[in-house]
């Protein structure tokens, strides 16, 4: 199911560099020259904070009025938090090896007790009470897992409390590719578990004008409708502005087609197991045409989500099938915040709150993502090192810990006096999330 991994002895502290940290080689042309600024250097990320675009507000605050939405803004917090605090569902073997240690420590508790002998009829009456004793148990131990039912209203307050961090989340990881592939023209889109749509307002953010078809695909009918509305101005029976926008309501089985971008965008959680998830990264493996997109909440559960999909891709055999990580990680290892059990990998997202009768708010939200690609790592990629924590900037000195190419987790003090300007310069104007165009 996964690779085999080679586990090192790693440290629960980074460890230190033990080499010289310099701008890459290649860019030192452009540094030298003022083609590359410090604040403006090539790793560094476009979107800081995000807002969603003013067509898309509009629609989104007459769909609210025409729903007299107003009463659902305490339950859209309720939501938001439940999303936030989901664990993934028990696995079957998890609650046997569960289940089998309660037993065996009621039973002894029990039987304790007993100084006498006992019939077998009392035998088997004793073993309905530890039975029942483990259930209760059990019941309060393991995770009481569930989907998440979307009627209209749920809906509701599903767009009012997280279309604005989604759509700022994704617009932030689609600027990798457009940072990294300036070039790049995606002809279609695909999106599994669209929601209201945020997907869908996110590439057209960088390719309206390229993108012809757009595939949705969401389990809820009340969730599509009103993805569909706000596309048409929260206006009923409008043609919509895409020739190609394509709804449906489950996974075709079919991979004759294939797409340029496919994402999954919060949505595993909807899955009732390893098994069901994995059979779905496969699935959408199998439609990607070059880039797969998996993003989750930025919590352990959700780290772990992004972390299956990651190995599982990487561990195909099929030639035809391969793909490799182009962001976040500048490595196909075995991811190390994994191997440490400890925090999950993620990033911080700053976004604009929606504008329904209310101020409009700063707020952030923590991510997990992957974006794989489909065939073999260029020889020319630079792999540069990823921030993986907010920079500690000092006086003189600034403190990065970053993942490196090598699969490491270190951490380097670059200070004024050791390293050159430009160097030093980069390092202090990056922010968590950043690669640092170093070797």
């Amino acid at each position: 199911m996964f690779r085999k991994l080679r586990i090192k002895y790693i440290s629960s502290i980074y460890s230190s560099f033990s080499t010289k940290a310099e701008i890459d080689p290649k860019l030192r042309d452009g540094f030298d020259s003022k083609q590359f600024k410090p604040r403006h250097h090539p790793g560094r990320t476009n979107r800081t904070k995000a807002s969603i675009p003013s067509t898309i507000q509009k629609s989104i605050n007459t769909v609210l009025d025409d729903n007299n939405a107003k009463m659902y803004l305490e339950e859209s917090k309720k939501l938001s938090n439940l999303l936030n605090s989901r664990l993934l569902p028990p696995e079957e073997h998890e609650i046997s090896e569960k289940a089998a240690k309660i037993h065996q420590n009621v039973s002894r508790k029990f039987y304790a007790k007993i100084k006498k002998e006992i019939t077998e009829e009392e035998k088997i009456g004793h073993e309905k009470e530890i039975q029942n004793a483990v259930f209760n148990i059990l019941k309060k131990n393991v995770y009481a897992w569930g989907n998440i039912a979307y009627d209209k209203a749920t809906c509701l307050q599903y767009l009012m409390s997280r279309a604005a961090p989604e759509y700022a989340i994704l617009v932030r990881i689609l600027d990798e590719i457009k940072r990294k592939l300036p070039d790049y023209k995606p002809r279609n889109f695909f999106d599994f578990g669209s929601g209201v749509g945020s997907g869908t307002w996110a590439v057209n953010t960088y390719w309206k004008n390229d993108i012809f078809e757009y595939f949705t695909v969401d389990t809820s009918q009340e969730m599509n409708d009103l993805a569909r509305l706000i596309l048409c101005n929260g206006k009923e029976n409008v043609e919509l502005p895409y020739r190609a926008y394509f709804q449906r309501q489950f996974l075709p089985a079919s991979t004759d087609v294939k797409y340029n971008i496919v994402l999954s965008a919060f949505s595993f959680f909807e899955l009732p197991s390893m098994k069901s998830r994995l059979e779905t990264i496969q699935k959408l493996w199998n439609k990607t045409e070059d880039f797969l997109i998996i993003v989750e909440q930025g919590t352990n559960a959700g780290f772990q989500i992004v972390n299956e999909a990651r190995e599982f891709v990487l561990g195909i055999k099929n030639e035809n099938q391969k793909g490799y990580v182009f962001a976040p990680c500048p490595n196909d290892t075995a991811c190390p915040r994994f191997l440490e059990q400890k925090t999950p990998c993620n990033f911080i997202m700053k976004y604009e709150t929606l504008p329904f009768r209310c101020k409009t708010e700063v707020q952030a939200d923590l991510f997990s993502y992957v974006i794989l690609r489909k065939g073999v790592r260029p020889e020319d990629d630079p792999q540069w090192p990823r921030i993986v924590r907010a920079p500690l900037v000092r006086s003189r000195h600034v403190i990065c810990r970053m993942c490196t190419s090598e699969g490491e987790l270190k951490e380097i003090i670059f200070s004024k006096k050791k390293y050159d300007q430009e160097t030093y310069c980069c390092a202090r104007c990056s922010i968590w999330g950043d690669e640092l165009p170093v070797k």
